[in-house]
């Protein structure tokens, strides 16, 4: 896999909160590492919430770097740990000044090994898994439209334009412990990895990412650049993240 990434602040938010971390080289044991994260809390507070996501959940990968990795359940349990290691990092972190109090972050990462992507996910950021035929959401939003879609209490078009559908349900910092989800995806007829923030999704629908990804096959800053434009002219009312990796058929290390 080949990846890039870029992060905006949008039209209507005076400060960024998103993160992202693109390595196309080892991180530890793992052959690359791709991630989003989207902060949230006081002032300035959610922004250091997502950077310090992923710096203490780079910082227990490279530190485990001789672990092994044989089975796929044991590339989920690393992932997963180091979530928790960056849950506890920010946990700790907000109570030593009340302006952190309470700030969190949701935090999707991936990697790719022998063609299989995993991936551990907390919150609503999201990734997808894009050919040139299909857009296939992989996780799971942990919000609260998306229980209300998952009770029948809404129904999927009512989802972004629900008043409170920026309402998390799980965030890595908010408590003490945090619950991962962890899954894992052949890529033989995948094309491209998209993780993003909800500054995207929830001003693009999922045919309007994949119309997008699809005329601008040719470069990936330019499938970047696209969605972020994008989203910005429907209103870009949130910071957006947006990692766009393409799969490299011919090399053989991932």
């Amino acid at each position: 896999m080949y990846a890039i990434g870029k992060v905006d602040i949008g039209k209507k938010r005076t400060r960024n909160e998103d993160s992202i971390f693109v390595s196309n080289s080892p991180v530890g044991i793992l052959p690359n590492l791709l991630i989003v994260a989207d902060g949230m809390g006081g002032h300035k507070a959610g922004g250091i919430a997502s950077e310090l996501a992923i710096t203490s959940f780079c910082e227990y990968i490279r530190n485990h770097e001789h672990i092994d990795i044989r089975t796929r359940e044991d590339v989920t349990i690393l992932l997963k740990l180091g979530i928790r290691h960056a849950n506890h990092e920010i946990f700790e972190k907000a109570k030593t000044d009340e302006a952190y109090a309470g700030m969190g972050t949701t935090f999707t990462v991936a990697t790719v090994i022998d063609n299989i992507v995993y991936l551990a996910h907390v919150g609503d950021t999201r990734l997808y898994l894009i050919n040139d035929r299909s857009i296939f959401q992989a996780t799971t939003d942990h919000s609260l439209v998306q229980e209300m879609l998952e009770q029948g209490y809404i129904s999927e078009n009512e989802m972004n334009e629900h008043p409170q559908k920026h309402i998390i349900t799980r965030a890595v910092g908010t408590y003490e412990k945090v619950k991962v989800d962890t899954l894992i995806y052949d890529l033989s007829k995948v094309k491209y990895l998209l993780l993003c923030s909800d500054g995207l999704t929830s001003m693009l629908t999922n045919e309007e990412i994949h119309e997008i990804i699809k005329t601008r096959d040719e470069s990936l800053e330019e499938m970047v650049d696209g969605l972020i434009e994008a989203a910005n002219v429907k209103g870009g009312t949130d910071n957006i993240a947006v990692v766009i990796a393409k799969k490299q058929e011919v090399n053989q290390a991932c």
